[in-house]
């Protein structure tokens, strides 16, 4: 991946500007601008002076210990554990502090121990650790205390370096990625980078994407599907729906099928494989299907997820959290894609389908994508151009090679 040749340098020009380009004759425009960054400024440098009386950091002792701010939902956090254990080769010494936005996303890809701590929920002091990342879209080092690096891990200076140039090459983005990350997203897209590869350019660790670990084996045993009634059942899981995070005020996501679809796709899959389970997966924000054999919509916890995956024949999707839990797993997805781009988010050893029939709008409104069109349609055109019969043909293809 390369960002030095001039026509990504002058896009990248360009997209930096874009935010003040309305401000340039506005004075209103651009104090909102000034005042966001003074107020970032004065926040952390307040809260940090503030909390350090009555918090304590980790240890000081002859580890590294380093904090990772996994932001985003269970996906994202998918996504970032290939940074995660990329960087455990790196420095098989130290230790790792994970902490998730979405609540218990770690018990779902991590297990515990000496090297690997998962903290619970709240307002980590990253400032305390020796180094720290951010990671959800994009990868980001928030701090380094290069004195203590010095005296313990020498040898991972120079890779500290190598992210340091890289994350400056996109520094317009990184300055203020919670403000700027869709801009971001809209120029990744554009260049036609997947969202893993840029992960691993920016870290500088440059892991190949294709080569997830398997999750740990006392994740996805199957003996937590006992209390399911599903153990050495044969099923197919299916998930509709969105991260439990989001309120969606009674409106149905972009994201998702329309259920008259997914009523005729368990038709066709039940008449094709009578001896097979239709087992639903989700949260909250998950419409329960009447015509499933088992709805397990709101029984499960987090970390039950990778045992349901794996021991299923094939899981069916829109593109979820779920589908990038499936980096891990021997699992085969059916991906349905909508608002989002198949190229970014879509995995090789999946079948990704999807009808462009207007492109992809996400991004494009903030967090509102998630249930408003950008051209006004009621439902995602995509989404809606896509059959049951198309998805069973996908279908049929995965499970021909389970059912051998």
């Amino acid at each position: 991946m390369k960002l030095d040749d001039d026509k990504t340098r002058l896009l990248l020009a360009a997209l930096a500007n874009l935010p003040q380009m309305y401000g340039r004759d506005c004075r209103v425009v651009r104090w909102a601008f000034a005042y966001r960054r003074l107020r970032n400024k004065l926040w952390w440098q307040s809260r940090r002076r503030f909390l350090s009386y009555f918090k304590k950091g980790p240890p000081r002792d002859n580890r590294l210990h380093v904090f990772w701010h996994l932001r985003g939902g269970l996906g994202d956090c998918a996504v970032a554990r290939l940074a995660v254990l990329a960087m455990r080769q790196h420095l098989p010494r130290a230790v790792f502090y994970l902490h998730t936005d979405s609540p218990y996303a770690a018990t779902a890809l991590f297990e515990p121990n000496e090297q690997t701590v998962l903290l619970p929920p709240g307002q980590p002091l990253w400032y305390k650790y020796d180094v720290a990342f951010e990671t959800c879209q994009s990868f980001k080092t928030v701090h380094a205390n290069r004195r203590r690096i010095a005296e313990i891990e020498p040898d991972f200076l120079p890779l500290l370096d190598k992210m340091a140039h890289r994350q400056q090459e996109v520094a317009c983005f990184l300055q203020d990625n919670y403000l700027l990350e869709d801009l971001m997203g809209l120029f990744l897209v554009q260049k036609g980078f997947a969202r893993a590869d840029w992960l691993s350019y920016l870290s500088g660790l440059d892991f190949d994407p294709s080569q997830a670990p398997a999750l740990p084996a006392g994740l996805t045993s199957s003996v937590r599907l006992e209390r399911f009634g599903l153990a050495g059942k044969k099923y197919i899981t299916l998930h509709d729906g969105i991260d439990a995070t989001f309120s969606l005020h009674g409106l149905r996501p972009l994201k998702c099928w329309p259920v008259a679809q997914w009523r005729k796709l368990a038709a066709l899959l039940k008449a094709r494989y009578p001896d097979i389970l239709l087992v639903q997966v989700g949260g909250k924000n998950s419409v329960v299907f009447d015509f499933a054999d088992i709805s397990l919509i709101g029984k499960t916890q987090v970390a039950d997820l990778p045992a349901l995956l794996q021991s299923s024949l094939l899981h069916i999707d829109g593109e979820s959290g779920l589908v990038q839990l499936s980096r891990g797993l021997k699992t085969r997805c059916v991906v349905l894609f909508g608002p989002t781009d198949k190229r970014f988010f879509g995995l090789e050893k999946n079948i990704n389908l999807k009808q462009d029939v207007c492109g992809s709008c996400m991004w494009l409104l903030g967090t509102s994508w998630h249930v408003r069109c950008a051209l006004g349609y009621p439902s995602c055109r995509n989404l809606d151009a896509l059959h049951a019969a198309q998805v069973l043909a996908a279908a049929e293809e995965a499970l021909s090679e389970r059912l051998k």
